[in-house]
């Protein structure tokens, strides 16, 4: 993989992503957003795992605070900012060839919302554990919302939050992975990141009110895969099936819902057999859908 960074839309920041060796060869591209505190070389392997063609182009980005990408850590403004710099590297890195795109997480949120508002316009999308609402631990969603607010309002948005250090626990008592040695890599990453920040946390929560509104559906004209593991435990997998439902009332474009069995929330990330198991549904729903790898 061959590693570049770009100046983000505002010139202020590199944003840091990789391509494929085939990338100028490639005829089509498939396009992979990472989650929260994750870093581009976590999945380089996604590639080979799904046995893409010679002529598919891969590439993945560092979203700003993140990786090796400049900004600050744990914290947005707003999810706008995000989807800009998703744009600004898709651009940069696939030549204005098509691309499906297959999104972790948090990067579920912003493809989404970079979608909806036209900022970009992949063939079809995948949704791995999804980002859709805040967690109802430790607080309810609204309360954590209005708290993180008058944080940032009386200037104390930059602080962090303590939550969401999840690959702190024991393997034994992990809700991310089945994989010991996956695992352990999530542990020790090369990028650490901190906990979210309240900023980040009221970005969120005004992230996800946006890509629940009838009006912002209605601009999703793509086929979408969504997959969810049956022990989710880190995102709420009850608010994806909510989205699923209601955003299929209001919008023809086809979305597909999964449940994975015995699938924690690195569905990306899991042991061999569940994560055999993702593989051949995002394979098999791409070929399905008249966009192969």
């Amino acid at each position: 993989m061959r590693i570049s960074k770009v100046r983000d839309k505002s010139n202020s920041l590199d944003l840091r992503y990789g391509v494929s060796d085939n990338s100028e060869q490639a005829s089509r591209f498939l396009v992979m957003v990472n989650g929260r505190a994750e870093w581009l070389e976590k999945y380089e392997s996604l590639p080979s795992d799904l046995k893409i063609g010679n002529d598919t182009g891969f590439m993945t980005f560092d979203h700003r605070g993140q990786g090796d990408s400049g900004g600050a850590q744990a914290w947005i403004d707003n999810y706008d900012t995000y989807a800009n710099d998703m744009a600004q590297v898709i651009n940069a890195s696939t030549n204005g060839k098509p691309y499906n795109l297959v999104c972790h997480s948090m990067g579920g949120l912003i493809a989404l919302i970079a979608i909806m508002k036209g900022l970009i316009s992949p063939r079809c999308l995948v949704l791995s554990a999804p980002f859709l609402g805040l967690p109802n631990k430790p607080i309810s969603p609204t309360l954590a919302y209005h708290t993180s607010r008058l944080l940032t309002n009386l200037h104390l948005g930059h602080l962090n939050t303590g939550v969401g250090g999840y690959w702190k626990k024991n393997f034994s008592i992990n809700i991310l992975t089945h994989s010991a040695e996956r695992f352990s890599i999530i542990q020790n990453p090369p990028y650490p990141t901190p906990s979210s920040t309240f900023q980040w946390v009221m970005a969120s929560y005004e992230a996800t009110q946006f890509v629940s509104r009838p009006e912002n559906i209605k601009k999703l004209t793509i086929p979408i895969l969504v997959l969810s593991g049956t022990d989710e435990r880190v995102v709420d997998p009850s608010r994806t099936q909510q989205w699923v439902s209601e955003a299929s009332k209001h919008t023809n474009a086809s979305i597909d819902f999964h449940w994975v069995q015995g699938g924690f929330h690195e569905l990306l990330f899991e042991s061999r057999p569940i994560y055999d198991t993702v593989l051949t549904l995002i394979k098999s729903w791409f070929d399905k859908k008249g966009f192969p790898l």
